[in-house]
């Protein structure tokens, strides 16, 4: 049987330990489980009726909490003093309005954004608007305004008129507008609407007085730049004097315009003397040439064009026709043909001269144009060079008369503008004004403290702190005390909900089953029977051990009465007492423990002599008969396991008791030798982290538990928020059932009577 179990690990996610293949028909605790119940398969969850058990518990929590608080509010409403809240309404101007019309404000006042806006309400929030108001309450209205706070206290000392004016005071612009609401509270409503209206009177006269003090810090900037521009214009007007005197420039374009005609005038006459000299410069080179040839130079055009040259030509020609003629009627010798002949060589002679003469002319103009053309030369580069110095002077001049103008320029820009400045002074207006003036508030509606708001805030204030108050107990109390305790973190399915049992002891209490003394109790062991059932493995199960994490959580009192189920059910039971240390089968069940376990153990005394035959039907107990010193020696024996063995071919059901997991590890020492575990849970007493740690060490011996038992519930509580295990709704069927039991009970021992007579 105990192969087929396989123990899960602990789920991460919900702290619990689980295992696997174990589940009750269709309500199952499927693979590994882990916290998780029910077909869906997820993880367990609070339900509503959980927090409602969590609020129901600790509701004392709540009452308390809500009576404090309520009572503080109605305690705190009629006991504060009255306040009255008046407010004035200041609109901005979103420019200056100046008499000058659009001329730029160096004070930069204008709202032409959000910033601007924020701005403005910054200043009307911030100190400075604080201390002037501050210093506009004088004498009475000083002393009206304090006499509320006199007894008033601070971190520094009594409370000052600043102190008080900025916690008061309340600045509240309004949305997509250029309005800004000035609202102060006191408990005088005139007090508050004079001080209202002082705020808002001061953030106009401070605007004002700001904006000139402005304009007037500017003007003082603009007369000390102008005092510098001053200087810088008249230092470049005494430069520009130097400057003429040093380069004798006293009308520098005048004289530009001189040399310009001038080197004009050059360049033609230079161009006049190239071309004389070219032209001469090109006879010479002829008359070379022909000197070089041996040509006659008359035969040149320029020199025979010369007037002697020309005419002693004409003559040669002349006489050289003569000699032709004559030479036809005379010899040569003949004195006429002398004659001419004489006469021609003359006039040759003159000609050679006169073209000898032509061409010193020639060279001498040809000198003469040589030196015109290098003197013009000379003259005209002269000219440039003037010039040129004259345009570099004439650049230096420029730069140095540009720079005086600029500075001329700006110097009177600077002069109109601080002109202008110490105009708009004098016209400056406020950029803010009064559009409504506070009044004073009725002495009927005071603005706090506000009675209705106060007592519904200490109402619904109290509800959710009594609430917060319980939930916050409830989660710091570490006690199991719900289904969810049970099986969302400690890992164990929930196999019933026993209710608390009322002005009964606890002998009674053992045999509730037997007696019926409780028929909501009875039904509770029958459903846990049943729930056994339905598993294979809790089903077939012989040995039964059942436990708790502490003592005192009732794991007797379930012992008992599971085993009383179980005979009820026709199961030959035995009921045994395997705590050693404090063992209470006996005394429960009313039973003498004389002889028991340890006389089997000990002294080898037969089984049949130490079990107390039928103590109910079908119920037979076995007592420890004393307690032991070494407890843990006689469970571990072969000796106790061959008893175990041997009871379990007696008997259809075992239902062992053993003493606390937390106590004692006396448990833990029969789980290899049993085929289940029950564990007991007494509600509201066990911490989680605690039993969590011993149901723990019920896993790592891989042996099935079948489920937890949740005892001590009180009826009203089980029924309310356990109705899946028990309800009171059930009650008529409970005593049904029950009543036919007993008549059926009657019959048969009716019968048994007529029988044994």
């Amino acid at each position: 049987m105990k192969n087929e179990y396989v123990r899960g690990g602990p789920d991460p996610n919900s702290g619990g330990y689980g295992y696997g293949g174990y589940g009750y028909g269709s309500y199952g605790y499927g693979g590994n489980y882990g916290g998780g119940y029910g077909d869906s398969g997820g993880g367990p969850q609070r339900s509503f009726n959980d927090y409602i058990l969590m609020f129901r518990e600790r509701i004392w929590y709540l009452i308390v909490a809500f009576f404090i608080i309520f009572s503080g509010s109605i305690l705190y409403t009629f006991n504060k003093t009255k306040v009255y809240t008046a407010a004035a309404t200041v609109q901005l101007l979103r420019d200056d309005v100046t008499a000058l019309g659009n001329t730029v404000d160096l004070s930069q006042n204008q709202i032409h954004s959000a910033e601007d806006l924020n701005t403005q309400i910054s200043v009307l929030e911030s100190a400075a608007i604080i201390r002037g108001v501050e210093m506009r309450l004088q004498d009475e209205m000083r002393q009206r305004f304090m006499a509320p706070y006199a007894d008033a206290l601070s971190l520094s000392g009594p409370l000052t008129p600043i102190e008080v004016l900025g916690k008061n005071r309340k600045i509240v612009p309004r949305r997509m507008s250029l309005m800004i609401n000035v609202v102060y509270s006191h408990p005088d409503p005139d007090i508050a609407a004079h001080v209202a209206n002082l705020f808002a009177m001061e953030f106009i006269d401070y605007n004002l007085k700001r904006n000139i003090d402005i304009t007037m810090k500017a003007v003082e900037d603009l007369r000390l730049r102008l005092d510098q521009q001053k200087i810088k214009v008249e230092e470049l007007e005494r430069k520009l004097a130097d400057y003429r005197e040093q380069k004798n420039a006293v009308s520098l374009a005048d004289q530009e315009n001189i040399a310009v005609q001038q080197l004009a005038t050059l360049n033609e006459i230079k161009l006049s003397n190239k071309n004389a000299y070219d032209n001469l410069d090109t006879k010479r080179k002829l008359i070379e040439n022909y000197k070089r040839e041996g040509k006659n130079l008359w035969e040149l055009s320029f020199i025979a064009e010369q007037e002697r040259v020309a005419s002693l030509l004409g003559e040669i020609s002349s006489a050289r026709i003569n000699i032709s003629s004559l030479s036809k009627r005379y010899r040569e010798k003949h004195p006429i043909m002398i004659q001419q002949i004489q006469t021609l060589q003359e006039a040759e002679l003159e000609l050679a001269s006169a073209v000898a003469n032509a061409v010193d002319k020639i060279y001498a103009s040809y000198l003469e144009a040589e030196a015109n053309f290098e003197l013009a030369s000379r003259r005209l580069a002269e000219k440039e060079r003037e010039l040129i110095e004259l345009s570099k002077t004439r650049v230096e001049y420029n730069s140095l008369l540009r720079d005086f103008e600029v500075q001329q320029n700006f110097f009177q820009v600077l002069n109109s503008r601080m002109t202008t400045e110490l105009t708009q002074v004098n016209l400056k207006n406020p950029n803010a004004e009064i559009l409504d003036e506070a009044l004073p508030p009725s002495i009927d509606n005071p603005s706090s403290p506000n009675v209705a708001m106060n007592l519904a805030a200490g109402f619904f204030g109290g509800i959710a702190v009594g609430t917060a108050l319980v939930f916050a107990v409830a989660f710091l109390d570490d006690r199991i005390k719900s289904a969810f305790d049970i099986e969302g973190t400690i890992g164990l399915p929930m196999l019933g909900v026993v209710p608390r049992i009322k002005k009964l002891d606890s002998n009674t209490k053992a045999q509730a089953v037997a007696s019926n003394v409780d028929r909501h109790v009875t039904e509770t062991f029958r459903s846990i029977h049943s729930a056994l059932k339905l598993s294979e493995e809790s089903k077939n199960a012989k040995i039964i051990l059942t436990t708790s994490t502490v003592p005192g959580e009732g794991k007797s009192f379930v012992s008992s009465n599971m085993a009383l189920t179980f005979a009820n059910h026709g199961d030959k039971t035995l009921l045994l007492d395997a705590d050693l240390r404090l063992p209470n089968v006996a005394r429960s069940m009313q039973l003498d423990n004389d002889r028991g376990v340890l006389d089997h153990m000990e002294h080898n005394a037969d089984l049949d002599d130490v079990i107390i035959k039928e103590v109910y039907p079908n119920l037979d107990v076995l007592t420890t008969g004393g307690k032991s010193k070494n407890p843990t020696q006689i469970l571990n024996s072969a000796h106790f396991e061959s008893m175990l063995a041997e009871l379990r071919d007696r008997y259809d059901r075992i239902v062992v008791d053993t003493p606390p997991l937390a106590a004692v590890s006396d448990a833990l020492n029969l789980l290899s030798l049993v085929d289940g575990v029950i564990y007991v849970i007494k509600f509201n007493t066990v911490k989680r982290k605690t039993a969590v740690v011993n149901v723990r060490r019920l896993w790592e011996s891989n042996t099935p538990v079948f489920g937890a038992v949740l005892n001590n519930i009180t009826s009203s509580v089980s029924s309310y928020y356990y109705s899946h295990y028990s309800d009171k709704t059930y009650q008529e069927y409970y005593v049904h059932n029950d009543d036919e039991l007993e008549e059926n009970s009657s019959k048969e021992e009716g019968a048994e009577v007529l029988g044994k007579s």
